[in-house]
């Protein structure tokens, strides 16, 4: 029977030690109750940069201009050709219907092709002040340095002392401190 007795002095020693936690009276072990934590004043937050280089495509364009072929008959005459072959088979094209079509289409750029090989090297004798231009454009891949934010510095105070930390976040007017004046959540 003196089990009971025994019993009974555990049973009062643990409701002893749980009521001191639950008090916020006791800790064990350097364990201390969750609502021991308190909170630090902030007193300056200075934000935390890193130099960083980044691609930015950007459209790098140029004009090029083909003087009048004048006087190279031969590049006159391709350049008709080539105009002479799109109007041939643009009007091709709007006569027939189904395959034949197709035929007049291809009728219309052989027709025209020759007409403007022919008619090439005269247009550029009756126009010698025309020069054409094209745009050309390409996307090039430029680097930027860049300021990127990465952290905080933060100076608070805790029951009189000043203490120092860095962050990810910007922690507020206050910051969550445990009984050894370390951050809690940062």
């Amino acid at each position: 029977m003196k089990t009971i007795p025994a019993l009974a002095v555990m049973a009062l020693m643990l409701g002893t030690a749980v009521g001191d936690v639950v008090a916020g009276r006791g800790y064990h072990d350097g364990w201390a109750p969750r609502h021991a934590a308190g909170y630090g004043k902030v007193i300056r937050v200075k934000p935390v940069y890193k130099v960083v280089e980044v691609s930015v495509p950007e459209e790098d364009c140029s004009d090029a201009r083909i003087a009048n072929t004048a006087g190279e008959p031969e590049r006159a005459a391709l350049a008709g050709a080539f105009v002479g072959g799109i109007v041939g088979a643009v009007a091709g094209n709007q006569f027939g219907k189904g395959d034949g079509r197709v035929v007049m289409t291809v009728a219309g750029t052989v027709v025209g092709a020759t007409v403007g090989y022919q008619a090439g090297p005269g247009v550029a004798e009756l126009a010698p002040d025309i020069q054409w231009t094209y745009r050309h454009c390409e996307t090039v891949d430029r680097l930027e340095t860049r300021e990127e934010l990465v952290g905080y510095r933060v100076k608070y105070r805790y029951r009189g002392h000043m203490y120092h930390m860095r962050t990810d976040q910007h922690p507020g007017k206050r910051i969550r401190v445990d009984r050894g004046a370390h951050p809690i959540h940062f």
